[in-house]
């Protein structure tokens, strides 16, 4: 009777265990995690720098970008800055490893802030994909350019970076700009028995504003992947179709929509759906601001040296080429 008993329990265990264990990984979509807002008196900034896809950084190799802080001189101050390190591919012969990573700017280690990664959770190359966020407030400085170092500290993985961005806020006193910022690194792709609408991002922005008269609301959208146009980007239920093409760099898109008049005070909710591209979203920057200024918001284009964004200020931006080799 009592082995009958702990067998029994043993038993229960295990399926309660098996009940417990998280769903494995595969390509449906989860939301997008809102991590920031605030309002400044100047504008807000997305740099890539000289950012490129690197190929494998094999044990021991590092990865460098260099961004270029290009705001105004003079009296502006930058009281927000992060990059955001995307990297793919993290592997040792056929399993998938999480990272190992040192990561400088002038000399001087830093510590992810925060760190998001995603798996296919199935073979074949079942390797993470992941976005590393570096809060580098205090030490940007306007017109200094600034170098991100990374190295790969595994002794037996290999691991490849999409690129890296320098997202910042600074001050000028000219007009108020409000910003919210999601981010998070979600494996999308309409594949193997996976639904357009199960590989979806979702990510809701709470308590906005109204959108002022005059005023401009635009989306910045980061997202590694993205390079065929199979993809929907939705805003409060208005549709969007194609705009993640592989511009301005094949696998690696940078878009900037003008969402003002689809905004409403309170929640409002955004998702981005694959239809077959494969994507890994990704940074999402909503700004508002009082009024247009004199552009109605940034553009994008290929730059092999540097790129930026200034939303609401005319400044180009463009992105790096991301290497989809893990389907």
């Amino acid at each position: 009777m009592t082995v009958s008993h702990s067998a029994w329990m043993l038993l229960l265990l295990v399926t309660l265990t098996l009940l417990a264990s998280p769903a494995a990984a595969d390509y449906r979509g989860q939301a997008i995690d809102f991590t920031d807002s605030g309002t400044v008196s100047g504008d807000v900034i997305v740099t890539t720098g000289d950012s490129r896809y690197s190929g494998e950084v094999t044990p021991g190799g590092t990865y460098s970008v260099t961004f270029p802080v290009s705001v105004p001189t003079g009296e502006s101050h930058i009281p927000n800055a992060s990059v955001y390190l995307s990297w793919t591919w993290s592997h040792s012969g056929t399993s998938g490893r999480t990272p190992s990573l040192k990561t400088e700017i002038g000399g001087t280690s830093l510590e992810p802030a925060r760190q998001y990664s995603d798996h296919k959770g199935s073979p074949p190359y079942d390797y993470p994909s992941g976005l590393n966020v570096y809060d580098v407030s205090g030490t940007v400085r306007a017109g200094t350019p600034l170098t991100l170092t990374v190295t790969n500290t595994a002794t037996d993985a290999g691991i490849a970076f999409n690129g890296a961005a320098l997202v910042l806020t600074y001050e000028n006193g000219t007009d108020g700009v409000s910003y919210w910022i999601a981010e998070g690194a979600d494996m999308i792709y309409a594949t193997e028995g996976i639904s357009a609408d199960e590989a979806s991002v979702r990510i809701v922005y709470p308590n906005l504003p109204s959108v002022p008269a005059g005023g401009l609301a635009t989306l910045l959208a980061v997202v590694p992947g993205g390079n065929k146009g199979k993809n929907t980007l939705t805003v409060n239920g208005r549709e969007f179709a194609g705009l993640f093409n592989g511009k301005p760099y094949a696998d690696f898109a940078v878009n900037s929509t003008e969402v003002g008049p689809l905004l409403v005070p309170g929640s409002n909710t955004i998702t981005l759906r694959d239809e077959g591209d494969y994507m890994v979203p990704g940074v999402f920057v909503l700004v508002i601001r009082k009024s247009d200024g004199s552009s109605p918001g940034a553009t994008t284009q290929g730059a092999p040296v540097d790129s930026s964004i200034a939303i609401g200020a005319l400044v180009v931006a463009a992105c790096v080429a991301l290497g989809a080799r893990r389907r």
